[in-house]
Formats: C-alpha cells, structure tokens, sequence
C-alpha cells in the first residue's frame, strides 16, 4: 500500500507539474495550424468579335469564362523570437491549393441580308488550379495573462504562386462557294454560304510567378502547461493581382451547328482569337481561419 500511495504522489507531482502555471515568457513559439483559406480566386474574361461576309450582314460571337472558387484546407506553420517580453519577430509559411473550375457560355448571332437573326448558345465546363505559399515576416506584439495570451502581427510577404486552367470557347467560322451556272443565254453567279462555330480549346498554360504583398492578423493562445498551448489564428493575406492570357489551341474542328466539319483553325486564327480575349485576372490574396497547436522553448 506504501508503493502504491508513493505511485499516486509521483503521478500526481508530474501531472501538476506539466500542466501548472507558466511561469516566465519563453523567447522561442513555434507552432503549427490547420484550418480554412478563403482565396480570391479569378475574375471572367471575355472573347467577343464582329464582322460581315458577303450574303452576312453581321455576325457576332461573344464568349464568357466565368470562374468559381470556394473555401480551401490550408496550413501555415511559425517561429517566432521574442526580443522583449512583448515584442518580437514571426516568420511564417504556409501553402492552399485550390480548384477554380471555369464555365464558358458562347452566343452567337448573325443575320443573312433580307432574313431574320438567327441566335445559339453553347455551354461548356473546364478546370483550373491555383496554388499559392506564402512566406511571411512578421512583427510581433503580444499580451500575456497567467492562462491566456493575445498577439497581433503584421509584415511583408513573398508569395509563391502557380495556375493554369482548361476549357473551351466558341469561334464563328463562314464558308462561301460560288458556283457559276448558265442560264442561256447568261451565266449567273449563285452564293452559297454555311455559317458555324468551332468548339476550339483554349486554355491558361502552367505559370508561376512571385508576388510581394503583406499578411496582417492576430490570434490567442490558451497555455497547456509552461511549453504547450492551444492556438487559434485569423489572417489576411494581400497579394498583387496577376493578369494571365489565355491561349487559342490551332486544330480541326468541327461546327456546333453541324454545317462544317474538320474546319481547319489555324494560329493566325488562334492569335486574332487570343487578341480579342480579356486576360484572366488570379487574386492569391485570402483570409485564413486556423487552429493549431504551440511550442514555448
């Protein structure tokens, strides 16, 4: 029974001693987080052209890449050495890497001369991806009670960014034939003309960029023990918007409407099509909510 009250006493020494009242501030925090990323996504871009061919008095198509983006788990880690007791300097990093799905909605319209316009419209989904890691240094101010403690920390940031995305667009093609045909005693010349639209692939190549920003946030801890807390952390992350081009695949294509098939589309077509089309613009800034847990040394 004697071991046995000596076991509980040891026992209980140690477990009032790892989670007793921190004594002192420690000059070192490292601590690691999980939780969610609310980045800025990508803005919609535009394709639209006018032009008229010989029984067309106009045509126009217009194309619209409309991206949609959503919450994201992200982590961040930081170290941090406190220069005096409230006062120190916080070095971060962090990655999110987020779907940004794109639809594309085309309309055409184009109207022969003496008839009515004729309008279609297509749909067509595509992918996209952005990556982002930024890596931050920060100062760092906080206020420390017995069981809990609040900072605040702002700085610069670099941003390790990265996109790409898919999807498809539409492009008014027009075929004229003329045929000459004798009706005696004249030749008569006779127009005939097929009007389409060529689902042609377009996309945003893989790119990767560094951009210069700032994080700003703030956060508590809830101490454990004299080295372990539990951490909570907000923070917004501002990063310069990217504006990237989208790229016109040349290949065969064959119309939406069926009038023309393997239609060829060729880069001079891709460049005059890339020309008209609005860049995307990527927003890597983001607001981050996260939990985690932190080390005092």
């Amino acid at each position: 029974m004697k071991k046995l009250g000596a076991a509980l006493a040891l026992a209980s020494l140690l477990a009032a001693s790892a989670f007793a009242q921190p004594d002192r501030p420690r000059k070192y925090e490292f601590s690691l987080t999980f939780g969610l990323s609310i980045p800025g996504g990508a803005d919609t871009s535009l394709y639209r052209d006018e032009w008229t061919q010989e029984l067309l008095s106009k045509f126009i198509d217009e194309n619209t890449f409309t991206p949609a983006s959503s919450s994201v788990f992200s982590c961040q880690g930081f170290a941090a050495y406190f220069l005096k007791e409230r006062w120190g300097i916080q070095l971060g990093l962090g990655i999110y890497s987020i779907n940004i799905p794109n639809t594309s909605t085309f309309n055409f319209t184009y109207s022969l001369k003496g008839g009515a316009a004729v309008t279609t419209s297509r749909t067509w989904e595509g992918t996209g991806r952005l990556k982002s890691v930024p890596l931050s240094l920060n100062v760092l101010y906080k206020w420390r009670k017995p069981r809990w403690e609040a900072y605040v920390s702002a700085g610069p940031t670099l941003f390790f960014n990265g996109f790409k995305a898919q999807s498809t667009a539409g492009f008014g093609v027009s075929d004229v034939a003329k045929v000459l045909t004798y009706i005696p005693p004249n030749w008569v010349e006779t127009v005939n003309q097929k009007v389409d639209a060529l689902p042609v692939a377009v996309s945003v190549p893989a790119q990767s960029w560094v951009g210069f920003g700032f994080d700003i946030g703030g956060g508590a801890d809830y101490r454990l023990s004299d080295k372990w807390a539990l951490t909570a952390d907000i923070r917004y992350f501002r990063c310069p918007v990217k504006e990237l081009a989208w790229v016109w695949a040349p290949g065969t294509y064959s119309g939406i409407q069926g009038e023309l098939a393997n239609w060829p589309f060729t880069e001079v077509n891709g460049d005059y099509a890339a020309g008209k089309t609005t860049a995307i613009a990527v927003r890597a800034s983001s607001l981050r909510i996260a939990v985690g847990l932190k080390m005092f040394l």
